[in-house]
């Protein structure tokens, strides 16, 4: 312990890891605003009994509030994490989130791996049946156990890729000796890396190889690029996070995403979306009362003061008139009173839904691979221009790419205007069933009454130079969409 002290007065060169000895003091006091701190190649542990208890609320996630956070960068500037050499493997002990950077801006992380030391999701190799007719097991990854998982799911041993049509449960006849079952529970505490109010943020060679969430949350944020690294299992494992690789949530400016590897994440790869208020009441003053629904997107703010809302209305899922938002009134984590400077407008009211206009950004998802993993591999909510270019999307069990959108369940919104699906490679997705997975691209909003809805949801979709190895499955599927254009398409052998 007496080298960790050391390491966390030092206040010149790098941080240099100390055998398995806690690491987070060391970390928190050289962090500071302007500059660059250097951890030299090595492991670094943190556990969860020195993280910091944290009220923050984060989007898509259960809200185990207080949260517990290990690297709490808040308020820095200009400040860079760096890994010497081959890198710095940051290794957690007990359920947390790894690093929070909270009211950030311009901050890189540079050469690190994410991993934590009891991974969330069980493995073990299936053996064959016993004389007795039950299955034998050798474990391998002591995560969720077989009597509180809620899915199982079955990989091929030799591949790697999640076996057809075992999604979140199979019959023991599918199995193989030499498979690997995973076990996982439903729940997703915290995420890997979570950005809250962060500006301008760039991950250079980051990697994370398991957590009890998704790899990156960020979420009123903005300007974020991701290049290189990814999220995929360490060795020896087949799973990784115990929900979406990246996930971004009412972020504005640009999502940059490329040159990464996802595999073995138990959903998307990278989603991004807005998250929809329900009106519960409208009232005097220009005012309207504003629930959030879905129980993991609750606590953060999702309009502040001078910001553009958005109606939507929520039977045919239409976008309604703007205005802006004068004043914010938190009732408590899912409730909100917003002051609006118009009257709302006829025909909308209780029942409807509002969105922020202002936090809805262009994405860029371009050379990444993403293989191996459960559900689908791009979910795409948002008005700014959609760039899919140049990647391979392979052994993706469901759709490879959605374009989703509601107001009535997950209350994820933001109509796509012009999304642009070029030069990727499309290899063996689509084998399992999953929600709106109904081809290997899919345009499925949820539109309660979509007969009587006058303007598509989405816009103008291109699908153009794409290569499909998708034996059997559908390469297209959608509705409310105004203009799908598709050609040179070809479909080959992997």
């Amino acid at each position: 312990m007496a080298n960790c002290m050391v390491a966390a007065l030092s206040l010149v060169g790098a941080i240099t890891p100390d055998g398995t000895n806690d690491m987070t003091r060391a970390v928190q006091v050289r962090a500071k605003s302007g500059e660059t701190l250097e951890l030299a190649e090595g492991e670094y542990h943190f556990y969860a009994d020195r993280a910091r208890r944290m009220e923050v609320y984060v989007s898509n996630h259960d809200q185990p509030v207080p949260r517990k956070v290990q690297l709490p960068l808040c308020g820095v500037e200009n400040f860079t994490l760096r890994g010497l050499g081959k890198g710095a493997r940051l290794v957690f002990h007990g359920e947390s989130t790894g690093i929070l950077l909270m009211d950030a801006k311009a901050v890189r992380l540079e050469n690190l791996a994410l991993d934590w030391a009891e991974p969330p999701i069980g493995e073990a190799r299936y053996e064959g049946m016993d004389k007795d007719g039950k299955p034998e097991l050798a474990w391998r990854v002591h995560g969720c156990d077989g009597e509180t998982a809620n899915a199982w799911m079955l990989w091929d041993g030799e591949t790697r890729s999640i076996k057809p049509d075992t999604g979140d449960d199979f019959e023991w006849s599918q199995a193989t000796a030499g498979d690997i079952i995973s076990m996982r529970a439903w729940s997703r505490p915290s995420p890997a890396i979570c950005l809250y109010r962060a500006q301008d943020v760039k991950l250079d060679q980051v990697t994370v190889h398991s957590a009890h969430g998704m790899g990156l949350l960020a979420q009123r944020s903005g300007d974020i690029e991701w290049s290189g690294g990814g999220v995929y299992p360490r060795e020896g494992c087949f799973c990784s996070t115990q929900a979406d690789a990246t996930h971004f949530s009412n972020c504005r400016g640009k999502i940059l995403v490329k040159g990464a590897r996802f595999e073995g994440m138990m959903d998307d790869a990278i989603n991004v979306h807005s998250t929809c208020l329900r009106i519960e009441e409208t009232q005097e003053g220009k005012r309207i009362k504003c629930r959030y629904m879905h129980p993991q997107a609750i606590g953060f703010e999702v309009f502040g003061p001078g910001e553009k809302l958005r109606f939507i209305r929520s039977r045919t899922l239409e976008n309604g008139p703007e205005t802006t938002v004068r004043e914010v009134d938190r009732l408590d984590e899912r409730t909100v009173v917003l002051t609006l400077a118009d009257e709302v407008p006829a025909g909308l009211g209780v029942g409807d839904a509002v969105e922020n206009a202002d936090y809805q950004p262009e994405v860029e998802f371009t050379g990444n691979t993403v293989k191996n993993n459960r559900a689908r591999a791009a979910l795409f909510t948002t008005p700014g221009k959609v760039t899919v270019r140049d990647n391979t999307f392979d052994h993706v069990s469901g759709s490879a790419i959605l374009l989703a959108g509601d107001a009535s369940n997950w209350f994820e919104s933001g109509a796509c205007t012009e999304v642009e699906i070029a030069g990727n490679r499309f290899l063996d997705c689509l084998t399992s069933r999953y929600q709106f997975c109904h081809a290997v691209i899919t345009s499925a909003p949820s539109v309660p009454d979509l007969a009587g809805q006058q303007t598509p949801y989405h816009g103008h979709i291109a699908v153009t130079g794409n290569v499909f190895a998708c034996p059997g499955a559908k390469l297209w599927d959608g509705i409310s969409v105004s203009r799908l254009e598709w050609h040179d398409n070809r479909e080959g052998e992997r």
